[in-house]
């Protein structure tokens, strides 16, 4: 079965990755933003605990959450954690779509805004370094623009003490959204399931989970021919040497190592891309 699933955030989200406060280690940070989605790795530990819960095979208790029926929950979910250097058996679950953003059925997807200039001979013609391309958003429906201060809601927290024995400044930053948005994925799976109260993010932000039924695809094609990514991605091939041009950031990702906890992957920051 293939379901729309929606996700409308209850209080500010913080969705942070590596980078939180935390102890001081070399990923804490005293000024840290959250991301502005959830990565797909993080909604699928999130739908993966959610099917073990209401197939009544995850057990939370104050002592914490623990699986009775090994056997079972790994027939249903799998056993492992996400890695990009094996096929993998979820269970029941067999895909997420990249995740989007929603207002009623308007789909928008991010889209750095580069039909505002125009691409020539190595350089953007038109483009002024004052107007931000980069964080906007197009719907895959209506065609209809926006821009990231017309969907987030920055909300800041600003502190002065770090943890119990050492004080300092810090100030984060998380977000809610704005006139009826909500983050939106399609999922496939095999089995029924029901809409809930869920937790996501570094703070374990509370979000409503709708689901309905779809065969809605999220298709996006661009009418100057310009790939557009649909998520975060990995590429293992040099960007620099084989596209002529590309508008790219990267960002740290966390779910490169699993089983083999001893096993460090080092992944060169010059010709890999996230």
């Amino acid at each position: 079965m293939r379901y729309l699933v929606t996700l409308k955030p209850l209080k500010p989200f913080f969705f942070g990755g590596d980078i939180t406060f935390g102890e001081l280690t070399k990923n804490s940070n005293y000024l840290v933003h959250s991301r502005l989605f959830p990565q797909q790795t993080a909604i699928l530990g999130m739908i993966r605990k959610e099917i073990l819960i209401q197939s009544k095979l995850l057990t939370t208790k104050r002592q914490g959450e623990w699986v009775d029926d090994k056997s079972s929950a790994t027939k249903l979910v799998g056993d492992t954690k996400f890695s990009f250097n094996q096929e993998q058996n979820f269970g029941v679950l067999k895909s997420i779509s990249p995740i989007f953003l929603i207002q009623n059925s308007n789909r928008f997807i991010k889209k750095v805004d580069i039909d505002s200039c125009t691409y020539q001979k190595g350089l953007l013609k038109g483009y002024d370094p004052k107007k931000d391309i980069y964080d906007n958003y197009i719907s895959i429906d209506t065609k209809q623009t926006k821009n990231m201060s017309d969907i987030f809601i920055p909300i800041e927290q600003i502190g002065i003490k770090k943890n119990s024995d050492k004080k300092g400044y810090f100030k984060k930053t998380s977000y809610l959204l704005k006139d009826d948005f909500q983050f939106a994925f399609y999922i496939e799976l095999d089995f029924e399931l029901q809409k809930s109260f869920i937790t996501l993010g570094a703070e374990q932000s509370m979000f409503k989970m709708d689901i309905q039924k779809s065969n809605q695809e999220l298709d996006y094609y661009d009418k100057n021919g310009y790939l557009t990514l649909l998520s975060d991605s990995y590429i293992d091939i040099p960007i620099r040497d084989n596209c002529e041009f590309a508008i790219t950031s990267e960002i740290s990702f966390s779910f490169l190592v699993n089983k083999f906890k001893d096993n460090e992957k080092v992944f060169k920051k010059h010709n890999k891309e996230y």
